[in-house]
């Protein structure tokens, strides 16, 4: 799913290394007339540099239809063992945390969608607030760091033993504990903080330096100029500068620095490459620029590399 794809994008930068998560758990809940709840937990192989990341998706409300909240979390979490003996909200809480063998990090991505006739059915009669400024007719989506109390509400929705209708009384109880919380962070900063790019409360501008990214990801061996860049995407070149670094917190150079260097190190390691491949490969004209970039970006020229 994009979306899925665009919140593992934040939380793990380096688009490469979410190839290595495996679906481990999957669960779906609809409780009627309130909220959509999903539930998708990854297990890996490897050591992730996981970034817990929000998102707050809004629609504006159509004819004959209210608004619609999304709420999307991507967080560290911990798969445990289904041993009766130790059981998952035993562990959650710690108490055979040290006992549990087949105890696992993992990227829990969690979705709460709330109903608009729910959204609606909350704000009726307050007309002095509304939440997450629901009055504007444009969509828009807001890239929060998840607070301390919502990472221990999403722990709890993922460990627990409810079934049946106390299952749904559950979640939707934590559902509007996140609500509350993701709001407290939304309205507690003035208008361009709080969305870090006033522009990107636009989805399309979003769309527009995602595009930017695949452009870059794409032709790493071939530089492009944020100029041309920006007119590939049809974006103004500072909006594009400036949304990119709010959105993937770095410049669109060393992004596409990074990511060169790093497919650079894989055709020296794993294919084998000589430097003065890579380095043709990679754009380069000259082999000494190359390596400079090379160690900058890895700690080590291109030949110590190859000899371990």
């Amino acid at each position: 799913m994009k979306e899925v794809h665009e919140i593992l994008s934040l939380a793990i930068p380096q688009p490469a290394l979410s190839d290595h998560l495996k679906l481990a758990e999957a669960d779906t809940v609809a409780v009627p007339d309130c909220l959509e709840y999903n539930l998708e937990r990854y297990t890996f192989d490897r050591p992730l540099p996981v970034e817990d990341v929000a998102m707050v998706v809004y629609q504006p409300a159509k004819r004959g239809q209210s608004a619609m909240i999304e709420l999307r979390y991507c967080v560290a979490g911990s798969k445990y063992c289904k041993n009766p003996s130790c059981t998952d909200q035993l562990c959650a809480e710690g108490k055979k945390e040290d006992d549990c063998k087949e105890k696992m990090p993992s990227v829990d991505m969690i979705t709460v969608r709330f109903q608009p006739a729910f959204i609606q059915s909350l704000q009726k009669g307050n007309t002095s607030f509304s939440l997450f400024e629901l009055q504007s007719k444009k969509p828009f989506v807001k890239t929060i760091q998840p607070c301390t109390k919502s990472k221990m509400v999403l722990e709890q929705m993922v460990h627990h033993n409810y079934e049946g209708i106390l299952k749904n009384i559950f979640l939707q109880s934590k559902a509007l504990e996140l609500l509350l919380f993701s709001s407290d962070q939304f309205i507690q900063n003035d208008t361009d903080e709080r969305y870090g790019c006033r522009f990107l409360t636009h989805m399309e501008d979003r769309e527009k330096i995602e595009k930017a990214r695949s452009i870059l990801l794409d032709q790493l061996d071939a530089p492009i100029t944020i100029r041309d860049l920006a007119r590939r995407v049809a974006m103004n070149e500072c909006y594009l500068k400036k949304g990119f670094k709010a959105m993937f917190g770095t410049t669109i150079y060393d992004y596409f620095q990074k990511e060169r260097m790093e497919k650079a190190k894989g055709l020296l390691y794993e294919k084998g490459l000589s430097v003065s491949e890579v380095a043709i490969m990679m754009g380069y004209s000259c082999i000494s620029h190359f390596s400079t970039a090379f160690k900058k970006h890895t700690g080590l020229k291109p030949c110590e590399l190859l000899l371990r």
